[in-house]
Formats: structure tokens, C-alpha cells, sequence
């Protein structure tokens, strides 16, 4: 399931599924014992729009941890309805 959410002032789009699937949790939180996996993280929410989400946001990673979870709180919202 799509959702859409705002971050600064931008409208984008992540895969709730992928957001509330416990695998995706898993990659997420052991991140730092395997890099790639948060970059393989970012393509799966972003449905492959992952690049060019970054350049819209500044193209600093920092910024897409932000806007991975600033998705996070959205399909939480999501949920809640």
C-alpha cells in the first residue's frame, strides 16, 4: 500500500508494507553491521525513487534518515485510521 506524506515542504510517496514488514525492522536496526542494507532499505520504501528523493532533499544521507522516518510516522498515522 502506498502512502504520502509531507517533509519540508514536499509531497512524497514510501511502501507502508515494506515500512511494517519485521524484516525491514530488522535491516533498519543492525544498519551499522551492514551498511548496505540501509541503502537497500531506502530503494524498497521509496519504491526506487530513492535518488531522486535525495536530490530533492539536499542530497545528504543524513536528510534521508529523516525522511525514512518522517515515512515511518506516516504509515503509523496510516495505521491508526
Amino acid at each position: 500500500m502506498t502512502i504520502t506524506f509531507e517533509f519540508e515542504g514536499q509531497t512524497f510517496e514510501a511502501d507502508a508494507d515494506v515500512l511494517t514488514d519485521y524484516g525491514f525492522v530488522c535491516d533498519v536496526l543492525t544498519a551499522d553491521e551492514d551498511p548496505k542494507a540501509l541503502v537497500h532499505c531506502f530503494r524498497a520504501v521509496f519504491r526506487g525513487r530513492d535518488r531522486e528523493y535525495a536530490k530533492a532533499i539536499g542530497g545528504k544521507f543524513a536528510k534521508m534518515g529523516e525522511l525514512l522516518a518522517a515515512a515511518i510516522r506516516a504509515a503509523g498515522e496510516d495505521a491508526k485510521n
